[in-house]
Formats: structure tokens, C-alpha cells, sequence
């Protein structure tokens, strides 16, 4: 976890954490209403208590993702389609993803290019296909030497339906892309 996360973002992250599984790749509702309206209701002086927000966009990047990650798609969805940056194409493109709007979220992909979280999630998703044991997976990745957002996309909408060992790695995979991205737009909104 970043180090630079306030008190209150920090405590967010420790009650989704908290969830008993990983969020799905296509919810059906929110994880919790209460997260959301408390997410909503804070100004970013309140989001990021002791800390001074130098950049408003990443500010909202961080509340979009939160509410993200709670699976609170629509209220992610209002503050991130105002973000014109790489990294709000980047939420804006899995708020798509998670809606199961997949030609959508590959547009948005592409207009993110590359991002400077791609190579840490491309690590840990060849990491974890060896250690799940996922051979067809483990070829694509290892065979990659970049990470490809829209061929996740693609294996999102396969797995959606599926309930075995596949869909749950790349739940696994998709909570660490909202981890990483997260600390990287807490980081650049605090720089």
C-alpha cells in the first residue's frame, strides 16, 4: 500500500479489503451502499485529511477507483467520463470492462496507450498464472513482454459466466490492477 495514502483512504482500502471474496469482473450491484454514499459525500480535503491535493484529477481518479473496487459502477462511471487523462481513460475503460461493455472498454483502452502500471501487472499476473498453474494463461503472458488490456478484456468476457479456477485468477489479476492503480493516482495527486 502506498505510503502516502491518508487516514481515510486507508481505511477504505482495509474495509474492501476486508471483502469475503475478490470483486467479480461483471457485478450485479455494490459491495456495500454505506462505502458508497460516504464516498460520494467526501470533498477531497476530506478524502485525503492531512494531505494536500496538487493535482484534483488524480484526487478523483482515487474516489472513482474506490467506488470501483466497491462495485459502485455507475457512481465511478460520473466522476471518471470528466477525466480526460491516461489514467482516467484507464478507470474509465474498467468501469466499461466490469459493466460487461467490452468493445467500449477496449476503446478506452486504446486511448490509454501505454501506462505505467502495465509492467508491475504484467509481472504479477505471469507470477500468479505459474503459481495457479493456469498453462494457456502462462503461454500468452510469458510469451508478452508488455501487458495487453485488451486481450484481459477478452478473457474477461469469456470467464464471466464460468465459476472455476480461471475466472477467480483473473479476479485476482483485476484487484491487482485496481491496487496499483489506485496508489498511482493517490501518488500523483499528492506530488
Amino acid at each position: 500500500m502506498n505510503q502516502q495514502h491518508s487516514v481515510i483512504v486507508k481505511e477504505i482500502i482495509t474495509e474492501l479489503e476486508s471483502r469475503d471474496s475478490f470483486p467479480p469482473l461483471s457485478p450485479t450491484k455494490e459491495w456495500s451502499s454505506t462505502l458508497t454514499t460516504r464516498l460520494e459525500n467526501y470533498s477531497l480535503g476530506e478524502l485525503f485529511d492531512g494531505f494536500a491535493v496538487t493535482d484534483s484529477e488524480f484526487g478523483n481518479c482515487v474516489r472513482s477507483g474506490l467506488l470501483l473496487w466497491n462495485d459502485a459502477l455507475d457512481s465511478s462511471h460520473e466522476i471518471v467520463q470528466n477525466i480526460g487523462t491516461k489514467t482516467g481513460n484507464y478507470w474509465h475503460a474498467i468501469m466499461h470492462r466490469r459493466e460487461s461493455d467490452y468493445s467500449n472498454a477496449k476503446y478506452w483502452f486504446g486511448r490509454v496507450g501505454k501506462h505505467p502500471i502495465y509492467f508491475q501487472l504484467l509481472c504479477y499476473a505471469q507470477e500468479l498464472s505459474q503459481t495457479e498453474q493456469l498453462e494457456e494463461y502462462t503461454k500468452i503472458l510469458e510469451s508478452n513482454d508488455e501487458w495487453n488490456p485488451a486481450q484481459f478484456v477478452d478473457w474477461c468476457q469469456a470467464a464471466t459466466n464460468s465459476e472455476d479456477n480461471k475466472k477467480t485468477f483473473l479476479e485476482q489479476i483485476q484487484l491487482k490492477e485496481l491496487q496499483l492503480l489506485i496508489d498511482f493516482s493517490c501518488k500523483n495527486a499528492l506530488i
